[in-house]
């Protein structure tokens, strides 16, 4: 299957999603101890994944974050701000951290398509920029006060940008087999399952919540799901995928004849299945 390619240079408003900011001299440190990746070398300006995960490995969030030097911002999903936060602030305990809620305190533009660095970098200097692999394509986030976002974004659209619809890009994380909270992944999600752990686990450094689950897994070689990219004329999220008469997956995100899906490990790349709407093939 051919990913998605993202025709010119496009921004999009995404300030709905949940926004934290983590500030004090043990930030990095505090993150290090609960989080998937790794912190304590995080170097001002460096971007990172990152997953929470229960003692048995579940998903409890999946975050993108960015150091500025004084501070290491993340964002997620909408739908982890009621759980997300109060989760990690559970483990502050003594540690000389502070973690507020910037949801309403910034916006958050997310900018695509080959050439967005020149246009961004001549149309702003108040925004962080901050790389994304969430669309598998060449994409970042501008974290920007909320009163400044209107004018930015006329800027970008001036310079070039074409504005899309807040779903607008929905389509290409799809299409390039990227996985989505609320879509691929939920609390009974592993992070190996989706193929996160490529990216948001980090599995030499030290303890935290959840680690021995993680290098068990590791070790072990394979989790009894994986997520694949379908192809199909009829595919429609929430469709089941049928293999010799037995349920083998189901599709969890579709756009325009492409899908994604989370299957049984042993359905093998080229495998013929079918849905309520007729024929689909599991491509990668």
């Amino acid at each position: 299957m051919v990913g998605m390619d993202i025709d010119g240079v496009v921004v999009g408003d995404r300030s709905e999603r949940g926004k934290l900011r983590f500030t004090g001299e043990q930030n990095a440190w505090f993150l290090h101890q609960i989080l998937t990746q790794s912190f304590e070398d995080i170097a001002p300006g460096e971007a990172r994944d990152t997953a929470m995960i229960t003692a048995h490995g579940r998903m409890v969030g999946f975050m993108e974050t960015i150091s500025t030097g004084d501070a290491i911002l993340a964002h997620f999903e909408p739908s982890l701000l009621e759980s997300l936060p109060d989760a990690i602030r559970r483990y502050v305990f003594a540690t000389r951290v502070d973690i507020e809620d910037v949801t309403e305190e910034m916006s958050l533009l997310l900018v695509a398509g080959r050439g967005w660095e020149s246009i961004v970098e001549a149309q702003t200097s108040e925004a962080t920029v901050h790389p994304t692999a969430s669309l598998g394509a060449h994409a970042a986030y501008l974290w920007v006060a909320r009163e400044a976002a209107a004018d930015l974004m006329s800027k970008l659209e001036a310079a070039g940008a074409a504005r899309v619809p807040p779903a607008g890009l929905n389509g290409a994380d799809c299409s390039n087999g990227v996985p989505r909270w609320g879509f691929e992944m939920d609390f009974k999600t592993i992070p190996q399952e989706v193929g996160v752990d490529h990216n948001a686990v980090h599995y030499d450094k030290g303890c935290y919540v959840g680690q021995e689950a993680m290098a068990k897994i590791h070790l072990r070689g394979k989790v009894n799901r994986r997520l694949a990219r379908v192809e199909g004329a009829a595919l429609r999220r929430g469709d089941d995928l049928m293999l010799d008469g037995a349920r083998v997956g189901v599709v969890t995100s579709a756009f325009d004849g492409r899908a994604l899906a989370v299957v049984k490990h042993t359905v093998a790349d080229g495998a013929e299945l079918e849905t309520s709407e007729g024929a689909a093939r599991l491509v990668s």
